[in-house]
């Protein structure tokens, strides 16, 4: 894998919580307006562990050199290393953000995807 800085991307994700105002939309936006999202129920595994698997449906959003994520919460930022091949997965990073944020077993962790773009 070329490690050139032109090859790798960043992802920017920004994680909201039930109190944020949704994204609204009306029937004549098209599908690409709207952006990528995934939800997620907080499991033990996802608590616990040093990883969480990213849907394949978000996945075929993010170019092949993808190897950052950016996330964006309450006016704070983390970076997250993601894994590479065809299962992605949020690594180093992701349980800093678990803990900086007091997430725990039950909670709901809703990502957007905001831009895929060069570092």
């Amino acid at each position: 894998m070329d490690a050139s800085p032109s090859t790798k991307r960043a992802l920017v994700y920004s994680s909201t919580s039930s109190d944020d105002k949704s994204y609204s939309s009306t029937c004549s936006d098209i599908e690409e307006e709207i952006p990528p999202t995934f939800e997620v129920i907080m499991t033990d595994s996802c608590i616990d562990y040093d990883d969480l698997y990213i849907p394949r449906k978000i996945c075929k959003h993010f170019p092949p050199t993808l190897e950052h994520a950016y996330f964006h919460h309450r006016g704070k930022e983390w970076i997250v290393i993601m894994s590479v091949g065809d299962q992605k997965r949020f690594k180093v990073g992701w349980r800093l953000f678990v803990l900086d944020n007091f997430i725990r077993r039950g909670f709901v962790v809703k990502f957007t995807l905001v831009d895929v773009s060069p570092l």
